[in-house]
């Protein structure tokens, strides 16, 4: 109540910091992780052929790399989420801009303020990115198939 309909939103701005940061490098992770993968499935089983079930997928190793792109996404982020939080959370306590978040959490607790909760955010979030990718290939695939 003290702040009103715009407490809603607090934190708004710093989510779609964090957000952006973290959609681009789960997906440029994703498709990194996924060409490595091909790349060394091609070398292991001496097939130079450009199949196109080649280069698809199973959920199995779809879940694998999307799991490994949301670990390093989440980690990579961890920073920005921890800013976010504060933001909507202590604000007022932390000066309520992310400059001063920054420098308050710089000062009192170093690089490793920065990184507070980034293993359970890893941890929670590798598991969703596996699910998404396995979804995401299995439509790609398929619809791949309507043409």
């Amino acid at each position: 109540a003290k702040k009103g309909f715009g407490g809603f939103y607090q934190g708004y701005l710093g989510g779609l910091a964090r957000d952006v940061p973290f959609r681009v490098s789960q997906l440029v992770s994703y498709e990194v992780a996924k060409n490595s993968y091909l790349n060394y499935r091609k070398k292991k089983n001496g097939d130079g052929s450009d199949n196109d079930d080649d280069n698809n997928l199973t959920p199995v190793e779809s879940a694998i790399c999307g799991a490994v792109a949301g670990s390093f996404s989440a980690a990579f982020t961890a920073p920005l989420d921890r800013i976010k939080t504060i933001l909507m959370t202590d604000s007022v306590e932390y000066g309520g801009t992310v400059a001063s978040v920054v420098s308050k959490i710089w000062r009192d607790e170093g690089v490793a303020g920065l990184c507070q909760g980034l293993v359970p955010r890893v941890v929670l979030i590798a598991p969703s990115v596996a699910i998404f990718f396995i979804a995401y290939e299995q439509v790609q695939q398929r619809l791949s198939h309507l043409d």
